[in-house]
């Protein structure tokens, strides 16, 4: 699938249904830091779009897909430091490409409502603090 950027979007969800031995490198181990953050944001808005699909198959949860395809790209990873004997959790690719989503939804949001980007984030705000 190609959008109006030219990239053909469907390289970036190849997903194997068979098992991972997360001791070997995977599949995406060489991608570089931009290109698994680029990745990461994708996957979070397939999990934008699943959710709104949840009921088409009831056997799929799109959260869990969502988390699964993350783990493919090693957007998250999870180590084990023997010597240290702590688990360590790294995340930044993801958390990269939630904050490249945000950046892009709160730039083109300011854009179609004609203010700046700071009122789209107060607005956003507000609308959290009144959620909880």
């Amino acid at each position: 699938m190609t959008h109006d950027d030219g990239h053909d979007h469907a390289a970036d969800h190849q997903h194997h249904d068979r098992p991972h031995d997360h001791d070997q490198p995977g599949p995406f181990a060489d991608l570089g830091d931009e290109e698994r953050i680029r990745r990461a944001g994708h996957i979070i808005l397939d999990g934008v779009t699943a959710a709104d699909a949840q009921g088409v198959d009831p056997d799929v949860d799109p959260m869990e897909l969502a988390f699964s395809h993350l783990l493919e790209i090693e957007a998250i990873a999870l180590a084990f430091d023997e010597a240290a004997e702590e688990v360590e959790l790294d995340i930044s690719p993801l958390m990269g490409g939630v904050m490249l989503v945000v950046r892009r939804l709160v730039a083109e949001l300011a854009v179609r409502e004609g203010v700046s980007q700071e009122s789209v984030v107060m607005a956003v705000r507000a609308a959290i603090d009144d959620a909880v």
